[in-house]
């Protein structure tokens, strides 16, 4: 049988240097604050298996919703942790711009 899931990737994260280790802890701590005062969705940060600079981020509703109201209730998570990174002297800018 296959289960279907509702946790859907809203941001990756690349953060090159020695700062990695600093930024997973920070981006965990908001996550677990978001889990405790949410009811309806959990948000979680995973680092890929072959990369000690790659993170995915992830919301996964308890309910059923579309991954547009997910992402709507996930903008005051996304924006927070941008806000703490450029506090901490992180440039945040669109892959686009990244050479």
């Amino acid at each position: 049988m296959i289960m279907e899931t509702n946790e859907k990737l809203i941001a990756v994260v690349e953060i090159g240097g020695d700062k990695a280790t600093q930024f997973w802890a920070r981006a965990d701590d908001l996550a677990q604050a978001y889990n405790e005062k949410s009811t309806d969705i959990v948000y979680s940060v995973k680092k890929l298996p072959d990369s000690d600079n790659l993170f995915h981020f992830f919301a996964t509703s308890k309910e059923e919703m579309t991954q547009e109201t997910l992402l709507e209730c996930s903008r005051e998570f996304l924006d927070e942790l941008l806000t703490r990174w450029e506090e901490m002297g992180y440039t945040i800018k669109p892959l686009s711009e990244i050479s």
